[in-house]
């Protein structure tokens, strides 16, 4: 059964081979856990139809990665606030909190910074974001 529309109609172990391919990270491992042989998922691997089922795949890994670390986010940052505030804490370590809440500040802002830029750009170059 296809989960979207949109995927490309995969057989069950080539569905198996991405899912183990995201896992392992390793094609030889992926290949066992699908029950296919290296040269199978190798010959896979040059098809268009599965790269692109791939990719798929690794953008919604990616995706939902993205919504956990978001999540962990919040707590990490009340993590440093309270080990910044804490009096019985060492100043050292209250220290180091207030210098990686200060640095990432930092490289959030120089990210916004560089996205609105680089989106100016394409909006002045006629780039609409598709690829057109």
């Amino acid at each position: 059964m296809r989960t979207n529309v949109t995927d490309p109609p995969l057989s069950p172990k080539q569905r198996k081979a991405i899912e183990a391919l995201l896992i392992t990270g390793e094609v030889s491992a992926a290949a066992t856990e699908a029950g296919v042989s290296r040269v199978t998922l190798y010959r896979w691997l040059r098809q268009p139809v599965f790269t692109a089922a791939v990719r798929a795949a690794e953008a919604r890994a990616l995706d939902e990665l993205s919504r956990l670390l978001v999540r962990l986010g919040r707590s990490a940052a009340t993590t440093l606030a309270t080990a910044m505030n804490d009096p019985a804490t060492p100043a050292a370590t209250r220290v180091r909190a207030a210098d990686v809440v200060l640095a990432r500040l930092l490289q959030l802002r120089e990210l916004a910074t560089l996205d609105a830029r680089v989106t100016e750009l394409e909006k002045l170059a006629g780039f609409d974001g598709l690829g057109q």
